[in-house]
C-alpha cells in the first residue's frame, strides 16, 4: 500500500472517529497487514450487559478490570466498529483494529487463539464473530501490546 493511501485512509478513519479519539496507523511484520490504533482518552459506561454464554459470564466475573473492558466493548466500541470504523477501511483483508482506553483494549483479528501463551501479559476473552475475532482485555500497558502486534511474525 502507497504511502498517501495509507494517509488518505488515516484521514477518513479519524473523521468517523469521535474527535477525542488518537488515530494511527502501523505497519506490522507480517507482509501488507497494517495496524490501526485507535486511543481513547476516557470511557464513559454505564449499567450492564447480559451476557449469555455461562463460560464467558464466570471468566469475567472474576476480573472487574476486565468486565470493565467488555463493557466498553459492547457500549461502546463494537457498534463504532462494525458500524463506522470498518466501512471506513474498506478493506478488513490487509487492516487489524485496536482500541485503547487505558489499560482496556480490544482487538479485531482473523485469527483464533493469537494471545495464547501470553496470559503473563494481560487478561483477555477471545469470542468469534461473522469472519472475525474479538480479544476484549486489560494489561498495564497497551503500548507494550501495540509494539508487540506490530512486531510479531504471529498471524493476525
Amino acid at each position: 500500500m502507497e504511502r498517501e493511501q495509507i494517509f488518505a485512509l488515516l484521514k477518513r478513519v479519524q473523521n468517523v472517529c469521535p474527535p477525542d479519539c488518537k488515530v494511527e496507523i502501523v505497519p506490522t511484520k507480517q507482509k501488507e497487514i497494517y495496524l490501526v490504533v485507535m486511543q481513547f482518552p476516557s470511557a464513559k459506561l454505564g449499567g450492564d450487559v447480559c451476557i449469555e454464554n455461562e463460560q464467558l459470564r464466570a471468566i469475567i466475573a472474576k476480573n472487574p478490570t476486565l468486565k470493565s473492558a467488555y463493557l466498553w466493548e459492547k457500549q461502546v466500541i463494537h457498534n463504532l466498529h462494525y458500524e463506522t470504523v470498518l466501512p471506513a477501511l474498506n478493506d478488513a483483508k490487509h487492516f487489524r483494529t485496536i482500541y485503547c482506553c487505558g489499560g482496556k483494549f480490544v482487538f479485531y483479528a482473523h485469527t483464533l487463539g493469537f494471545f495464547e501463551g501470553h496470559a503473563n501479559m494481560f487478561d483477555y476473552v477471545g469470542t468469534k464473530e461473522n469472519d472475525s475475532y474479538t480479544y476484549v482485555g486489560a494489561c498495564r500497558n497497551t503500548d507494550l501490546l501495540i509494539g508487540y502486534l506490530m512486531s510479531t511474525f504471529e498471524k493476525l
